[in-house]
Protein backbone atom coordinates (compact mmCIF):
# COMPACT_ATOMS: atom_id res chain seq x y z
CA UNK A 1 0.00 0.00 0.00
CA UNK A 2 1.59 3.24 -1.07
CA UNK A 3 1.91 6.42 1.41
CA UNK A 4 -0.31 8.45 -0.63
CA UNK A 5 -3.04 5.40 -0.51
CA UNK A 6 -2.95 5.82 3.35
CA UNK A 7 -3.20 9.38 4.00
CA UNK A 8 -5.94 9.68 1.52
CA UNK A 9 -8.26 7.27 2.99
CA UNK A 10 -6.80 8.44 6.94
CA UNK A 11 -8.40 12.16 5.34
CA UNK A 12 -11.54 10.51 4.36
CA UNK A 13 -11.97 8.63 7.88
CA UNK A 14 -11.41 11.95 9.37
CA UNK A 15 -13.76 14.60 7.36
CA UNK A 16 -16.32 11.56 7.47
CA UNK A 17 -16.00 11.45 11.25
CA UNK A 18 -16.36 15.55 11.79
CA UNK A 19 -20.15 15.92 11.62
CA UNK A 20 -20.56 19.13 9.58
CA UNK A 21 -22.53 22.10 11.05
CA UNK A 22 -25.31 22.82 9.44
CA UNK A 23 -23.88 25.85 8.56
CA UNK A 24 -21.87 24.51 5.63
CA UNK A 25 -25.26 23.66 4.16
CA UNK A 26 -26.16 27.55 3.91
CA UNK A 27 -22.80 28.34 3.03
CA UNK A 28 -22.75 26.19 0.41
CA UNK A 29 -26.24 27.54 -0.98
CA UNK A 30 -24.97 30.85 -0.98
CA UNK A 31 -21.59 30.37 -2.77
CA UNK A 32 -23.55 28.11 -5.68
CA UNK A 33 -25.92 31.23 -6.28
CA UNK A 34 -22.34 34.02 -6.31
CA UNK A 35 -20.80 30.75 -8.65
CA UNK A 36 -23.90 30.89 -10.81
CA UNK A 37 -24.59 35.21 -10.66
CA UNK A 38 -20.93 35.17 -12.20
CA UNK A 39 -22.08 32.19 -14.91
CA UNK A 40 -24.91 34.34 -15.16
CA UNK A 41 -22.63 37.43 -16.24
CA UNK A 42 -21.41 35.18 -19.64
CA UNK A 43 -24.22 36.71 -20.88
CA UNK A 44 -23.15 39.12 -23.56
CA UNK A 45 -25.44 42.30 -22.39
CA UNK A 46 -24.71 41.72 -18.54
CA UNK A 47 -21.04 43.71 -17.83
CA UNK A 48 -18.72 42.29 -15.49
CA UNK A 49 -17.45 44.88 -13.00
CA UNK A 50 -13.38 44.84 -11.85
CA UNK A 51 -13.05 47.35 -9.29
CA UNK A 52 -15.86 49.46 -10.68
CA UNK A 53 -15.15 49.44 -14.49
CA UNK A 54 -17.47 47.64 -16.76
CA UNK A 55 -16.04 44.98 -18.68
CA UNK A 56 -18.29 43.89 -21.86
CA UNK A 57 -18.05 41.77 -24.79
CA UNK A 58 -15.50 38.38 -24.95
CA UNK A 59 -13.01 39.80 -22.49
CA UNK A 60 -16.16 40.43 -19.60
CA UNK A 61 -17.46 36.71 -20.83
CA UNK A 62 -14.09 35.28 -20.51
CA UNK A 63 -13.74 36.99 -16.62
CA UNK A 64 -17.20 36.07 -15.52
CA UNK A 65 -16.96 32.28 -16.66
CA UNK A 66 -13.51 32.01 -14.92
CA UNK A 67 -14.92 33.87 -11.80
CA UNK A 68 -17.62 30.97 -11.69
CA UNK A 69 -15.58 28.49 -12.54
CA UNK A 70 -13.42 29.42 -9.57
CA UNK A 71 -16.77 29.56 -7.62
CA UNK A 72 -17.98 26.42 -8.42
CA UNK A 73 -14.15 24.65 -7.48
CA UNK A 74 -14.36 26.49 -4.43
CA UNK A 75 -17.73 25.63 -3.53
CA UNK A 76 -17.24 21.76 -4.39
CA UNK A 77 -14.13 22.31 -1.90
CA UNK A 78 -16.02 23.26 0.88
CA UNK A 79 -18.69 20.84 0.68
CA UNK A 80 -15.46 18.10 0.42
CA UNK A 81 -14.26 20.09 3.21
CA UNK A 82 -10.32 20.73 0.96
CA UNK A 83 -8.01 22.29 2.38
CA UNK A 84 -6.74 23.26 -0.83
CA UNK A 85 -10.43 25.26 -0.98
CA UNK A 86 -10.04 26.98 1.96
CA UNK A 87 -5.95 28.10 0.91
CA UNK A 88 -8.06 29.26 -2.34
CA UNK A 89 -11.24 30.57 -0.84
CA UNK A 90 -10.07 33.22 1.79
CA UNK A 91 -8.29 35.51 -1.08
CA UNK A 92 -10.81 34.82 -3.43
CA UNK A 93 -13.59 36.12 -1.09
CA UNK A 94 -11.68 38.95 -0.23
CA UNK A 95 -11.16 40.02 -3.27
CA UNK A 96 -14.92 39.33 -4.32
CA UNK A 97 -15.55 41.68 -1.17
CA UNK A 98 -13.50 44.44 -2.08
CA UNK A 99 -14.19 44.32 -5.51
CA UNK A 100 -17.96 44.43 -4.51
CA UNK A 101 -17.21 47.82 -2.09
CA UNK A 102 -14.50 49.54 -4.40
CA UNK A 103 -17.77 49.15 -7.44
CA UNK A 104 -20.32 50.24 -5.07
CA UNK A 105 -19.00 52.73 -2.95
CA UNK A 106 -15.88 54.02 -4.77
CA UNK A 107 -16.37 53.88 -8.65
CA UNK A 108 -19.85 54.48 -9.71
CA UNK A 109 -20.58 53.85 -13.12
CA UNK A 110 -23.21 54.89 -15.59
CA UNK A 111 -25.57 52.03 -15.16
CA UNK A 112 -25.91 52.47 -11.24
CA UNK A 113 -28.77 49.54 -11.42
CA UNK A 114 -26.54 46.73 -12.66
CA UNK A 115 -23.91 48.06 -10.54
CA UNK A 116 -26.01 48.23 -7.22
CA UNK A 117 -27.37 44.98 -8.29
CA UNK A 118 -23.90 42.80 -9.09
CA UNK A 119 -22.37 44.79 -6.12
CA UNK A 120 -24.62 44.31 -3.20
CA UNK A 121 -24.83 40.69 -4.48
CA UNK A 122 -21.08 40.22 -4.39
CA UNK A 123 -21.14 41.54 -0.35
CA UNK A 124 -24.18 39.92 0.49
CA UNK A 125 -22.61 36.67 -0.35
CA UNK A 126 -18.97 36.89 0.38
CA UNK A 127 -19.04 38.60 3.88
CA UNK A 128 -21.16 36.09 5.52
CA UNK A 129 -19.28 33.41 3.64
CA UNK A 130 -15.75 34.66 4.73
CA UNK A 131 -16.61 35.34 8.40
CA UNK A 132 -18.13 31.53 8.84
CA UNK A 133 -15.15 29.91 7.30
CA UNK A 134 -12.71 31.86 9.21
CA UNK A 135 -14.65 30.33 12.35
CA UNK A 136 -14.47 26.56 10.99
CA UNK A 137 -11.07 26.81 9.97
CA UNK A 138 -10.40 23.34 11.94
CA UNK A 139 -13.02 21.25 9.41
CA UNK A 140 -10.50 22.12 6.33
CA UNK A 141 -8.26 19.27 7.50
CA UNK A 142 -7.16 17.08 3.78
Amino acid sequence: MSNETVVGSVCNALSKELKRPTGFSIILVILMLGAFGHLLQTIPQIPVFIFGKMIYGLVGTVVAFISGIIGLFITYGFYRLKKIAWTIGFPWLLFEIVNGFISLFIFRPITLSSLNIIATGSLITSIPVLLYILSKKEYFIC
